[in-house]
């Protein structure tokens, strides 16, 4: 049999395998290709994405290198890299990566896309757009471009732009269950959030969480008997259900809000404007950016370097922000992990907080905040906790941290407003 026709014939039943997913099958055929042609570039290539399923990025790695050592110019050996790099938390080197690939094809729609995530993990939201706007120029119905340019406007704030997208994606794919569940965050009122809600549900019955969210807000209106059947379902745990059962069980139903700027512009209707607030958690500075253009003085305080320590399933660091501190007009960071900082901050006068974001999602962090902040908190202060509700271990985070607050100086509190969608809860202390 002539070499070549060997290779080929070998090739693609590595390929078939590989698409079965009988990897080791695969992996035997690419190995048996490179023994008479090691420098098969897309056999490397592919052997690089059977150890990168595998988890084995290590290897996947080195197969990588492989190839664009063969070839400098071959841009899938260089996009996949990117993606190896950025799994690796090198960032810099993913971004890297991609930009070699576009600058071997400018109309590779992965590395645009991949460059767009990485972007947007650094914070840097206008640059991952611009590369999700490209995508989307170079293929119109790139639907994980719309999906992701929504969910950055929504970050800030551009609800109406961000719906857009939604809605576009949705024109696109009327059966892409993550457009419906995206829009309905984006509601304005209860019907219209239910009208998204019961769409999504319609194309997926056994979507959990939009079944408890509709059961949840039906119950809202009045009507308990979905919810009900809820809390006797294998559902009945569900942190989503669990979250409703507690909203429920409060003295007096609070205001609900779906979108974070609703939210937050009910909360500072009824604070005290002439005061300043206080952030705990600033991250990229889009909250603290939409307070402070009413309250114009806030105070912030975070590492800028990420949560400092493991929190549940999200790893030590995540959050960060690269150690770039928001330059905002009014706005003065308090640059520390708390336990450092705040000792020395509230060791001097500080005037009462109009309103107070708690936005370090730990036990730690939010009960060593909450302490440190009573000398500035009084009953005309309002509270946010931007994850006290909706998520698995919710009761042993923000929740708890106020409840042992409460508990350890005196107070009780009532919820004047939340938001299922955004799992903020904001709250009003009250001595008992």
């Amino acid at each position: 049999m002539n070499q070549d026709l060997k290779i080929d014939e070998t090739f693609n039943l590595a390929v078939k395998n590989h698409i079965k997913n009988n990897l080791k099958e695969a992996q035997n055929f690419y190995n048996q290709v490179l023994k008479i042609n090691p420098n098969h570039i897309n056999a490397l290539n592919n052997l690089g994405g059977l150890f990168k399923q595998l988890g084995e990025t290590k290897t996947a790695k080195s197969f990588y290198n492989k190839t664009v050592k063969i070839n400098p110019n071959f841009a899938d050996g260089h996009n996949n890299l990117g993606i190896i790099y950025r799994e690796l938390g090198d960032h810099q080197k993913a971004v890297s990566c991609y930009k070699k690939t576009i600058e071997i094809n400018p109309n590779f729609v992965n590395a645009h896309y991949n460059l767009g995530i990485i972007y947007r993990e650094l914070g840097d939201h206008q640059k991952a757009m611009s590369c999700y706007k490209k995508t989307i120029e170079i293929n119109p119905t790139h639907i994980n471009s719309y999906n992701n340019l929504g969910i950055i406007l929504e970050e800030l704030g551009e609800y109406k732009k961000a719906l857009s997208y939604y809605e576009k994606g949705i024109e696109i794919n009327p059966d892409n269950i993550n457009f419906y569940w995206n829009a309905h965050i984006l509601a304005s009122d209860m019907d219209e959030a239910l009208s998204r809600l019961k769409k999504l549900y319609k194309i997926d019955n056994k979507h959990t969480k939009a079944k408890i969210m509709i059961s949840a807000l039906e119950a809202y209106k009045g009507n308990f008997d979905l919810f009900n059947d809820m809390l006797t379902s294998s559902n009945s745990e569900h942190p989503y259900t669990r979250s409703a059962k507690w909203i429920f069980s409060l003295p007096k139903l609070p205001r609900i809000f779906f979108n974070r700027c609703d939210f937050f512009d009910a909360v500072i209707a009824v604070s005290e404007k002439s005061r300043p607030f206080y952030e705990f958690g600033v991250w990229n500075g889009v909250s603290f950016q939409y307070l402070i253009n009413t309250f114009k003085k806030g105070f912030g305080f975070d590492t800028f370097t990420g949560i400092p320590e493991t929190w549940h399933n999200e790893p030590k660091g995540n959050y960060s922000n690269f150690g770039v501190v928001p330059k905002i007009d009014g706005g003065e960071f308090i640059v520390g992990k708390f336990e450092d900082t705040l000792p020395n901050f509230f060791s001097e006068e500080r005037p009462k907080a109009s309103l107070i974001n708690f936005d370090a999602d730990l036990y730690s962090s939010t009960i060593c905040a909450l302490n440190y902040a009573n000398k500035v908190i009084d009953y005309k202060t309002i509270l946010v906790f931007d994850e006290l509700i909706m998520n698995e271990n919710w009761e042993k985070d923000e929740f708890k941290a106020l409840n042992e607050f409460c508990y350890n100086s005196g107070f009780s509190f009532e919820v004047i407003a939340f938001s299922f969608s955004t799992k903020q809860v904001a709250v009003k202390l009250k001595k008992n």
